[in-house]
């Protein structure tokens, strides 16, 4: 009875490790898909915007046009040798100042593009040279992100400073070959989506009905290449330069990260007011050549890269204008010497947002898979 009473007494013991194990994995398991549930929910809510404070027009067609005043300038200097009069620091100039573009927005993409719309005089063109422009742009938002790409490619430049104005042709000197192409990807991360739209202040995709800020988290990937058939530099800049006063490539490939801030300030429910200020930390590949001498240098660096805008604009229902400003500011280092490339813009915009019907491809474009996670 003894041995019979023992192991019963094991059997039950066990029963209730059984059971005690049971309901403790339960209880995780629970746990585990409650926390789940909550950080879904908590990242829903924070993806989603309030309609207190923002607008959407996912079913518009969103069409902008925009008339623009840039000045784009590339900008050298050395610490060589000693230069009392400044011809060792040319401002290199395009002639490209008036700009016309397109901007096609809808739901969560938009696609820009600009051509030069003031064609140059012969009075322009013997002055300062002819410069070809052209500009592309495509950009995406998904969950707070804020996805921007763009493309400029200008080709003829003039300088304003290293070489003394010729009074006697009235004209610049002109290095028609010099070409910058640019390609960048920028990725802005938005703390506040919830109740903060940089959309509205410059892509009109939305609407900021109460004023509110927000923290940025701001990266850029980009690729510079800056190339000539003869040199980068005026002819009387280049002795200031050493071996590389008759570089004719210098290629910069780049990655920077750092934090930002953006805030609108509404009135009325129309009027706002947007102010934007980034910088980071500059990671850069630079590539040197020059053809005349054989030389190639590979040079790793850090830099300093920073971005300002601002926006004034009224943003109805369906009708929106505004005026933008835009500063990008990159500086490249190398052994010596440094190159810093600015782009200034002003724009003014208006548009209108076009009633869209939602057609059978366009319901299978919103239901798809891969479009859903933007």
């Amino acid at each position: 009875m003894k041995s019979k009473s023992y192991r019963f007494r094991n059997y039950r013991t066990a029963c209730y490790l059984v059971a005690v194990l049971l309901f403790a994995f339960s209880s995780a398991i629970h746990a585990q898909q409650t926390r789940k549930e909550r950080r879904d929910s908590l990242l829903r809510y924070r993806n989603t915007t309030d309609t207190n404070f923002i607008r959407k027009y996912p079913n518009r067609l969103i069409v902008t046009l925009n008339q623009t005043y840039r000045q784009y300038d590339l900008r050298f200097t050395q610490n060589l040798i000693t230069d009392s009069l400044g011809r060792s620091a040319p401002q290199l100039l395009a002639d490209a100042n008036v700009i016309t573009g397109l901007a096609f927005d809808f739901d969560k993409i938009t696609f820009s593009f600009g051509i030069r719309s003031r064609p140059a005089t012969a009075d322009d063109i013997a002055q300062k040279g002819k410069t070809t422009y052209s500009s592309f742009g495509l950009s995406f938002t998904a969950y707070r992100f804020r996805v921007e790409s763009s493309y400029r490619n200008y080709r003829g430049f003039y300088d304003v400073k290293a070489n003394p104005f010729d009074t006697v042709s009235n004209a610049y000197y002109k290095n028609p070959s010099l070409n910058v192409r640019s390609l960048r990807v920028k990725t802005l991360f938005i703390f506040n989506k919830r109740k903060f739209s940089y959309n509205a202040a410059y892509y009109n995709s939305q609407r900021q009905i109460k004023s509110r800020g927000s923290w940025l988290g701001v990266s850029n990937i980009y690729q510079y290449r800056f190339s000539s058939d003869t040199s980068l530099l005026p002819p009387i800049s280049r002795p200031f330069y050493g071996q590389w006063g008759t570089m004719d490539v210098y290629n910069v490939s780049g990655f920077s990260i750092g934090p930002g801030a953006s805030y609108n300030l509404v009135l009325f429910k129309l009027l706002y007011l947007n102010m934007t200020l980034t910088s980071g930390l500059d990671v850069q590949r630079m590539l040197l050549q020059s053809s005349s001498t054989g030389k190639t240098l590979i040079i790793w660096k850090t830099g300093y890269a920073s971005d300002f805008r601002a926006a004034l604009g009224w943003n109805s229902r369906n009708f929106f204008s505004s005026l933008t400003f835009r500063v990008d500011y990159n500086s490249y280092r190398t052994n010596g010497f440094r190159l810093e490339p600015r782009f200034y813009s002003v724009d003014f915009n208006i548009g209108y947002r076009f009633r869209m019907k939602e057609r059978t491809w366009v319901k299978k474009l919103k239901e798809n898979k891969w479009y859903q996670l933007l």
